[in-house]
Protein backbone atom coordinates (compact mmCIF):
# COMPACT_ATOMS: atom_id res chain seq x y z
CA UNK A 1 0.00 0.00 0.00
CA UNK A 2 3.14 2.50 1.27
CA UNK A 3 4.70 2.48 -2.85
CA UNK A 4 0.71 2.77 -4.13
CA UNK A 5 0.71 5.90 -1.73
CA UNK A 6 3.91 7.20 -2.64
CA UNK A 7 3.43 7.24 -6.20
CA UNK A 8 -0.64 8.41 -5.78
CA UNK A 9 1.38 11.19 -4.17
CA UNK A 10 4.05 11.67 -6.74
CA UNK A 11 2.39 11.76 -10.02
CA UNK A 12 -1.12 13.34 -8.98
CA UNK A 13 -1.05 14.81 -5.99
CA UNK A 14 1.82 16.47 -4.96
CA UNK A 15 2.60 18.80 -8.43
CA UNK A 16 -1.25 20.08 -8.21
CA UNK A 17 -0.48 20.73 -4.67
CA UNK A 18 3.11 22.06 -4.93
CA UNK A 19 1.61 25.71 -6.72
CA UNK A 20 -1.70 25.13 -4.38
CA UNK A 21 -0.21 25.15 -1.10
CA UNK A 22 0.63 28.57 -0.12
CA UNK A 23 4.73 29.88 0.25
CA UNK A 24 3.62 30.60 4.01
CA UNK A 25 3.70 27.10 4.77
CA UNK A 26 7.43 25.89 5.60
CA UNK A 27 6.39 22.49 6.60
CA UNK A 28 6.04 18.93 4.29
CA UNK A 29 7.43 21.30 1.29
CA UNK A 30 10.74 19.85 -0.32
CA UNK A 31 13.29 22.90 -0.57
CA UNK A 32 11.79 24.30 2.71
CA UNK A 33 12.79 23.80 6.55
CA UNK A 34 12.30 25.04 9.60
CA UNK A 35 15.64 27.45 9.34
CA UNK A 36 14.05 29.15 6.09
CA UNK A 37 11.06 29.86 8.21
CA UNK A 38 13.12 31.83 11.03
CA UNK A 39 15.30 33.49 8.52
CA UNK A 40 11.88 35.31 6.90
CA UNK A 41 10.37 35.86 10.14
CA UNK A 42 13.40 37.78 11.55
CA UNK A 43 14.02 39.76 8.23
CA UNK A 44 10.22 41.05 8.21
CA UNK A 45 10.53 41.97 11.78
CA UNK A 46 14.24 43.68 11.13
CA UNK A 47 12.32 45.48 8.14
CA UNK A 48 9.55 46.77 9.37
CA UNK A 49 11.24 48.01 12.61
CA UNK A 50 13.69 49.93 10.21
CA UNK A 51 10.74 50.85 8.20
CA UNK A 52 7.85 52.35 10.43
CA UNK A 53 6.96 50.19 13.39
CA UNK A 54 8.15 51.28 17.07
CA UNK A 55 7.48 46.96 17.72
CA UNK A 56 6.17 43.80 16.11
CA UNK A 57 3.96 42.01 18.00
CA UNK A 58 4.32 38.31 17.33
CA UNK A 59 1.94 35.67 18.24
CA UNK A 60 2.76 31.76 18.50
CA UNK A 61 -0.76 29.90 18.04
CA UNK A 62 -0.26 26.01 18.63
CA UNK A 63 -3.11 23.41 18.12
CA UNK A 64 -4.00 20.92 20.43
CA UNK A 65 -3.84 17.21 19.14
CA UNK A 66 -3.35 19.03 15.75
CA UNK A 67 -3.25 15.97 13.62
CA UNK A 68 -5.52 14.12 15.23
CA UNK A 69 -8.14 16.77 15.24
CA UNK A 70 -8.59 17.03 11.57
CA UNK A 71 -12.27 16.83 11.00
CA UNK A 72 -12.52 13.95 7.82
CA UNK A 73 -15.84 16.37 6.65
CA UNK A 74 -13.80 19.74 6.61
CA UNK A 75 -10.72 18.27 4.93
CA UNK A 76 -12.41 16.37 1.99
CA UNK A 77 -14.41 19.45 1.35
CA UNK A 78 -10.86 21.39 0.99
CA UNK A 79 -9.70 18.50 -0.54
CA UNK A 80 -12.89 18.70 -3.40
CA UNK A 81 -11.97 22.40 -4.39
CA UNK A 82 -8.47 20.99 -5.92
CA UNK A 83 -8.36 19.96 -9.25
CA UNK A 84 -6.99 16.59 -8.64
CA UNK A 85 -8.32 13.51 -11.01
CA UNK A 86 -11.73 12.23 -9.00
CA UNK A 87 -10.65 8.78 -8.94
CA UNK A 88 -7.67 9.90 -6.49
CA UNK A 89 -10.09 11.83 -4.62
CA UNK A 90 -12.53 9.31 -4.47
CA UNK A 91 -8.84 6.74 -3.39
CA UNK A 92 -8.56 9.80 -0.55
CA UNK A 93 -11.39 9.50 0.75
CA UNK A 94 -10.40 6.55 2.73
CA UNK A 95 -10.43 8.87 5.66
CA UNK A 96 -14.48 9.49 5.33
CA UNK A 97 -16.49 6.61 7.65
CA UNK A 98 -13.81 4.79 9.00
CA UNK A 99 -14.55 2.73 12.32
CA UNK A 100 -11.65 1.22 14.92
CA UNK A 101 -11.56 -0.72 17.62
CA UNK A 102 -9.11 -2.56 19.61
CA UNK A 103 -7.49 -6.03 20.90
CA UNK A 104 -5.96 -6.44 23.67
CA UNK A 105 -5.34 -9.90 25.38
CA UNK A 106 -8.16 -11.18 23.23
CA UNK A 107 -10.30 -8.61 24.50
CA UNK A 108 -12.11 -6.71 21.68
CA UNK A 109 -13.66 -3.48 22.25
CA UNK A 110 -17.15 -2.36 20.37
CA UNK A 111 -16.30 -0.33 16.83
CA UNK A 112 -16.17 3.43 16.87
CA UNK A 113 -16.60 5.98 14.55
CA UNK A 114 -13.23 7.33 13.43
CA UNK A 115 -14.58 10.93 12.10
CA UNK A 116 -11.01 12.35 12.55
CA UNK A 117 -7.40 12.47 12.46
CA UNK A 118 -4.86 12.35 9.64
CA UNK A 119 -3.41 9.12 9.41
CA UNK A 120 -0.01 9.21 10.69
CA UNK A 121 2.73 7.38 9.23
CA UNK A 122 1.66 7.80 5.47
CA UNK A 123 2.80 9.35 2.87
CA UNK A 124 -0.38 11.85 2.08
CA UNK A 125 -1.23 12.59 5.75
CA UNK A 126 1.68 15.94 5.79
CA UNK A 127 0.53 16.46 2.64
CA UNK A 128 -3.80 16.72 3.94
CA UNK A 129 -2.97 18.54 6.78
CA UNK A 130 -1.28 21.45 4.90
CA UNK A 131 -4.74 21.33 3.04
CA UNK A 132 -6.19 21.42 6.31
CA UNK A 133 -4.46 24.47 7.36
CA UNK A 134 -3.84 25.94 3.75
CA UNK A 135 -6.46 28.69 3.91
CA UNK A 136 -5.81 30.43 6.88
CA UNK A 137 -4.74 33.97 5.75
CA UNK A 138 -4.01 36.92 7.80
CA UNK A 139 -6.47 39.84 8.25
CA UNK A 140 -4.19 42.31 6.52
CA UNK A 141 -1.17 42.52 4.17
CA UNK A 142 0.80 44.17 6.56
CA UNK A 143 0.85 40.91 8.59
CA UNK A 144 3.52 38.05 8.14
CA UNK A 145 2.03 34.68 8.99
CA UNK A 146 4.54 31.76 8.94
CA UNK A 147 2.95 27.90 9.13
CA UNK A 148 5.47 25.06 9.99
CA UNK A 149 2.96 22.25 10.18
CA UNK A 150 0.52 23.30 13.24
CA UNK A 151 2.51 25.77 14.54
CA UNK A 152 1.53 29.35 13.46
CA UNK A 153 2.94 32.48 13.60
CA UNK A 154 1.15 36.02 13.00
CA UNK A 155 3.62 39.07 13.17
CA UNK A 156 2.20 42.12 13.39
CA UNK A 157 3.88 45.51 13.06
CA UNK A 158 2.64 48.72 15.62
CA UNK A 159 3.30 51.83 14.09
CA UNK A 160 2.64 54.88 16.90
CA UNK A 161 2.21 58.38 16.16
CA UNK A 162 -0.54 60.18 14.44
CA UNK A 163 -1.30 56.97 12.35
CA UNK A 164 -1.53 54.28 15.23
CA UNK A 165 -1.70 51.35 13.83
CA UNK A 166 -2.14 47.51 15.89
CA UNK A 167 -4.27 44.88 13.89
CA UNK A 168 -2.93 42.06 16.52
CA UNK A 169 -6.62 42.20 18.30
CA UNK A 170 -8.11 41.23 14.75
CA UNK A 171 -5.06 38.89 13.58
CA UNK A 172 -5.82 36.97 17.22
CA UNK A 173 -9.61 37.05 16.32
CA UNK A 174 -8.82 35.55 12.86
CA UNK A 175 -7.36 32.25 13.80
CA UNK A 176 -9.87 31.84 16.96
CA UNK A 177 -12.68 32.08 14.38
CA UNK A 178 -10.81 30.06 12.28
CA UNK A 179 -9.99 27.37 14.52
CA UNK A 180 -13.96 27.29 15.52
CA UNK A 181 -15.10 27.39 12.48
CA UNK A 182 -13.06 24.24 11.41
CA UNK A 183 -13.23 22.44 14.76
CA UNK A 184 -9.92 22.66 15.85
CA UNK A 185 -8.61 23.38 19.96
CA UNK A 186 -6.05 26.46 20.34
CA UNK A 187 -3.33 25.20 23.01
CA UNK A 188 -3.46 28.41 25.17
CA UNK A 189 -0.15 26.55 27.19
CA UNK A 190 1.90 27.06 24.16
CA UNK A 191 0.11 30.02 22.25
CA UNK A 192 1.78 33.07 23.39
CA UNK A 193 3.06 36.79 22.50
CA UNK A 194 6.33 38.15 22.14
CA UNK A 195 7.25 41.38 21.50
CA UNK A 196 9.79 42.94 19.27
CA UNK A 197 12.07 45.98 19.18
Amino acid sequence: MRIFERLVCKQEVSPILKSAIGPDQFAFKKGNNTTMALIKRQHFWLERLDRDAAFVRAFSFDFSKAFDSVSHRILFSKLMSYDINPDIKNWISFLCDRRQRVVVDGVVTTFLNANRGVPQGTVLGPLLFSIMVNNIKPVSPQTLLIKYADDITASVPVTTGPNLTDLSHYEVENIKRWADKNLMTLNMKKTFEMVVK
